[in-house]
């Protein structure tokens, strides 16, 4: 049995002015669920490419921390989420160079370009699924581009970007948990899905090059 309970928390706004979840309070996500399919398949490609070795990497929306847990020889690896209970789940994997923060990817007060840049390979699996506007999700394109090295690649899913949701705090009710604070998520606007042509044009608004020879993936890379 859930019952939700509308819930006051703590906000941020986009570049947009859109209001935007920010609360570090214990919100349950998806720390206890099972990866997604496009989440396993990044992690197996990346390792059975090798492309790993010696790189450093941006993690967006770590849900049970699969790709860390999974990852080896990587130099440095950095997360962010939305839920302080993936983060403390996270933390007690005792990863090596795994280091996560709380971040709502629009918030117009980020840590990107400041305490998180630099990336050999930038990982957000629902790529646009999220978004509150169209103009923070440029903003936050431009930006990932900004934070890639050299080469470097922002790798999404296929599944990942047909999907449009959003994510709203509720108080639920289960007969194990009693009463308990969590995200929920419900269906977004069509304007959050892309396809390969739009993919096409950001990855040309923005200087970078476009890989779509994995049918499960989708690699833009900076020249």
């Amino acid at each position: 049995m859930n019952l939700f309970f509308n819930l006051n928390v703590d906000t941020a706004k986009c570049i947009n002015g859109c209001t935007l979840f920010n609360d570090f309070s214990e919100f349950s996500y998806w720390e206890n669920r099972e990866a997604t399919k496009d989440e396993k398949y990044i992690s197996n490609y990346l390792k059975d490419n090798n492309l790993l070795l010696d790189k450093k990497i941006l993690h967006v929306g770590i849900g049970n921390s699969h790709i860390a847990m999974n990852a080896t020889n990587f130099m440095k690896m950095e997360g962010i989420t939305l839920s302080k209970n993936e983060i403390d789940y996270g933390k007690k994997l005792n990863i090596s160079n795994y280091d996560i923060y709380f971040q709502n990817k629009y918030s117009n007060e980020n840590l990107f370009l400041t305490t998180l840049n630099y990336y050999d390979i930038i990982i957000d699996v629902n790529l646009k699924s999220f978004s509150c506007c169209n103009k923070a999700f440029s903003n936050l394109f431009k930006i990932y581009s900004k934070m890639l090295n050299p080469k470097g690649k922002l790798i999404t899913g296929t599944e990942g970007i047909k999907w449009s949701r959003q994510i709203k705090p509720v108080l639920s009710f289960s007969l194990k948990k009693f009463f308990y604070k969590r995200l929920k998520e419900f269906n977004g606007p069509s304007s959050n899905m892309l396809n390969e042509d739009e993919c096409f044009k950001l990855a040309q608004k923005f200087n970078l090059s476009l890989d779509l020879n994995d049918p499960n993936i989708i690699i833009f890379k900076k020249k």
